[in-house]
């Protein structure tokens, strides 16, 4: 797989959506060596994967496109997971001292890595206002990308990698990131903001998002189901499998 070096100038320079957004995505040019991407060395693709996750990611912030209170999961700057466990904890020691009911559900999507379709990604792309010379890049590394299992006694044939974000890859936990935000957005909004456990925020915080995996605490029975039926309903469109 190459990547030539003026479609790579292309996409470093800087570029604004179409909705006049705050911040460019912008990536400073790399060195000449990381210009061809080869499979026998993945360096240089890590490289410039790395580069372009900052970039999109500044970008998605600046510009409020990506959401980074309910999904704490491969996002910069914060500790994991750590505040989610913190507050999940509070939240079910609240509720028994309060002696107030408490609904929760974990959830487990099956292989996420490995059942993002392709076509998907575009579309997040889209959604997200990614200006289309970087969909463009990103299409490109996953277009006819094929892999093979090497051992010290044998090769495998190479496999077409059809489905799926690329193990290994810094660039994929945004991508996934930015698949689930899309449901994350839709919870967001005003017909959900009073589910949730209820104690001191006038909107409480009812889907706790682990990257791949998340949990739903509400209050009250119906409310979980409702999101709930709403995930399902976005697993459906996607094609992941809970």
């Amino acid at each position: 797989m190459g990547l030539n070096k003026e479609l790579l100038e292309n996409v470093f320079e800087q570029e604004k959506s179409n909705n006049n957004c705050a911040g460019d995505l912008d990536v400073s040019t790399p060195p000449q060596s990381t210009i061809l991407i080869r499979r026998k060395n993945a360096v240089p693709l890590k490289v410039f994967t790395s580069s372009l996750r900052n970039a999109m990611f500044s970008y998605l912030l600046s510009n409020n496109f990506i959401e980074h209170e309910i999904q704490k999961g491969f996002t910069p700057h914060i500790s994991g997971t750590f505040e989610h466990t913190a507050q999940m904890a509070y939240i079910i020691n609240q509720a028994r001292i309060r002696q107030r009911s408490l609904d929760i559900t974990l959830l487990d999507l099956k292989n996420a890595f490995g059942e993002v379709h392709h076509n998907l990604i575009q579309s997040v792309l889209g959604y997200h206002h990614i200006p289309q010379h970087i969909q463009l890049m990103i299409k490109s590394l996953y277009t006819n990308f094929k892999t093979s299992i090497i051992t010290s006694d044998f090769n495998t044939p190479f496999v077409e990698v059809g489905r799926g974000v690329l193990q290994g890859d810094c660039l994929s936990p945004l991508l996934l990131n930015l698949c689930f935000n899309t449901f994350i957005q839709h919870i967001r909004s005003e017909k959900y903001q009073q589910f949730g456990f209820s104690y001191k925020l006038p909107n409480p915080i009812h889907w706790f998002q682990f990257a791949d995996d998340a949990a739903v605490i509400t209050g009250q029975e119906y409310e979980n189901h409702h999101l709930l039926n709403g995930f399902a309903i976005w697993c459906q469109w996607s094609d992941m499998i809970i």
